[in-house]
């Protein structure tokens, strides 16, 4: 666990301006209720999906894909495996939120069918917080 923790972290760390510490992402993945997906090519960590199921809902924490895999379909086959776990755990439907101005995570979440429920205004400090739903 704490060689994925550490791969994870460090691809956190290359796609997010804040990503998740080592400790964070061991507690995260230490939380029975937390559903995972990870994406490996070779002996490196590609990407991953995390989020968690409570009762008949689930919620997407994170996605992240490592900029050199990018374009190959890996986020849409990381989605696809964490809703297959979520429903499995019996989840009927996903959430999550996203900042309004990210385009490309919108349009990857539009593509797999959610669709916009909610805004949060000023969630993020600059920038608005969408909230997206998808049946599983």
């Amino acid at each position: 666990m704490d060689d994925l923790c550490s791969a994870l972290s460090e691809l956190e760390q290359i796609c997010f301006t804040e990503g998740w510490t080592e400790e964070m992402l061991a507690e995260t993945l230490g939380n029975p209720l937390t559903v995972l997906a990870v994406e490996r090519r070779g002996d490196t960590v590609a990407g991953y999906a995390v989020g968690r199921v409570a009762a008949d809902e689930g919620e997407l924490f994170r996605i992240a894909v490592l900029p050199d895999f990018r374009r190959m379909r890996i986020a849409e086959s990381l989605l696809g495996e964490l809703h297959g776990k979520m429903r499995s755990r019996g989840a009927a439907k996903c959430f999550l939120e996203v900042r309004s101005r990210n385009d490309p995570a919108i349009a990857l979440y539009e593509k797999q069918g959610y669709r916009k429920i909610a805004l949060r205004k000023n969630y993020y400090g600059d920038d608005d917080a969408v909230i997206y739903e998808v049946g599983l």
